[in-house]
């Protein structure tokens, strides 16, 4: 017990490779994480192709295999589609693989295609997954479609990008999450990952009685506000969810220190220039 609970575990990289291993390899990644002291990563699915089916994950756990940095342990989240068959075939790996640590559903568009944005779809995952008895983890992407507003990014205004992508987003994808969840009675652990938007935070906290939900925090989010995206060069800010303002940061690190936000995930995630 004492050595479980004296790892450092970053539940939320990307450690790219495959077609994208210009970004990072698999092997970098596991030794920058042995060297910052890190003992397990949990890697996304959203490479580059997205890691939905089980020959991918065979392959990706060989790249970890093979790059010898046996001290980090490398876990890896499969990939879910709006597919009730991929989703089946998903919690059958889950079960072949101990690596496999659960499942993430992007309840809209980020990096990669692995958007599950329609309401519709997101039914069919919850529902499969119940039916399927999963009780795993279900990492989720909470951006709701339909609250983004793309068409105003202006790259030579980066800022506008945190308008694009309003908390309001974050909230009501929140929202449906933890209503599906209960309408199909999902018996896993549900997590909403690199939460940004106070208000999702106490959502998540206000449903905790009633469902096994965790939420976690990078860093970028309670450090930094929207202000460093008006700064020079800041567009070398732009991330999803995008940063907020100075007011929402505070509460994110209040939050943080008061226990409502249950862990710090880095969300690593190389990009080129």
């Amino acid at each position: 017990d004492r050595l479980r609970f004296s790892m450092y575990i970053d539940s939320h990289v990307h450690l790219r490779d495959f077609n994208q291993k210009y970004k990072e390899t698999v092997k970098h990644g596991l030794e920058v994480a042995r060297d910052s002291g890190v003992d397990a990563v949990f890697d996304m699915p959203n490479t580059s192709p997205s890691i939905v089916i089980r020959d991918l994950v065979v392959d990706r756990l060989k790249l970890a295999k093979d790059a010898g940095v046996d001290e980090v342990f490398y876990g890896i989240y499969m990939g879910l589609t709006g597919d009730s068959e991929q989703v089946k075939k998903a919690v059958n790996i889950y079960r072949e693989f101990p690596q496999v640590v659960g499942m993430k559903l992007y309840a809209g568009h980020s990096v990669g295609n692995l958007g599950v944005i329609n309401l519709e779809d997101q039914h069919t995952v919850y529902k499969t997954l119940s039916e399927e008895g999963y009780e795993g983890v279900l990492a989720v992407h909470a951006e709701k479609e339909s609250e983004l507003n793309p068409n105003i990014w202006q790259s030579y205004n980066p800022i506008s990008h945190c308008h694009a992508r309003p908390e309001k987003a974050e909230i009501e994808s929140v929202k449906d999450q933890i209503i599906l969840a209960r309408h199909y009675g999902f018996k896993g652990k549900m997590h909403i990952a690199h939460i940004s938007s106070p208000t999702a935070v106490e959502l998540v906290q206000s449903i905790k009685n009633s469902l096994d939900i965790s939420c976690g925090v990078c860093p970028h989010h309670f450090i930094y506000d929207w202000q460093r995206m008006a700064s020079e060069n800041g567009v070398l800010w732009k991330m999803n969810p995008p940063l907020r303002s100075p007011k929402a940061r505070k509460r994110m690190l209040d939050y943080l220190r008061t226990g409502e936000i249950d862990w710090i995930e880095t969300d690593h995630a190389p990009h080129t220039l």
